[in-house]
């Protein structure tokens, strides 16, 4: 493979990973505003439970107060208990989710910074091929203007001819 495909592979491949950082920055947007989201939602359920509490308060008042309707009051009673209890069991589904999330935020951001460290890598390498070109190209230079020299010492006609000799028939 030629130094240049080498180099347009390469320039290929840091673009590819530049292209695979933003989308990862974009994803990492998109899973912020999740949370935000999640965040107002389990803002929302805590007004709900404070509400609810509110409620199971005013019950236990009527209860106390008619105590001939005992019957009525304690099968609400008993609605609101499951209430609270589905309550309670999507808080802790929503805990675990947030969890999650927080661990897929923790993984993307190591994600992130291998990507970054690629990238860093993939920057040196470059410098290094860009530097040992720049040897070549000097080193080309320099065997052109001895290969002038000689056809000035020898003439074109004997560089011809000796050319000739080493070229097998």
């Amino acid at each position: 493979m030629e130094e240049k495909e080498m180099l347009e592979l390469l320039l290929q491949k840091v673009t590819d990973l530049e292209l695979g950082l933003k989308e990862q920055k974009e994803h990492n947007a998109a899973v912020a505003k999740d949370l935000e989201d999640q965040k107002e939602h389990n803002a929302m359920a805590a007004k709900d439970i404070k509400e609810q509490k509110g409620h199971n308060a005013a019950v236990a008042r009527d209860l106390k107060e008619q105590k001939a309707h005992n019957a009525a009051f304690a099968k609400d009673l008993k609605e609101q208990k499951n209430y609270t209890a589905g309550i309670t069991e999507e808080l802790k589904d929503q805990k675990e989710h947030y969890l999650a999330m927080v661990q897929d935020i923790k993984e993307l951001k190591e994600d992130q910074l291998i990507i970054k460290q690629a990238v860093l890598e993939t920057n040196r390498s470059v410098k290094n091929i860009k530097t040992n070109i720049e040897n070549l190209s000097d080193q080309v230079s320099q065997l052109s203007e001895d290969q002038k020299s000689v056809r000035e010492i020898l003439g074109d006609h004997e560089v011809a001819i000796r050319t000739l000799r080493r070229k097998p028939v």
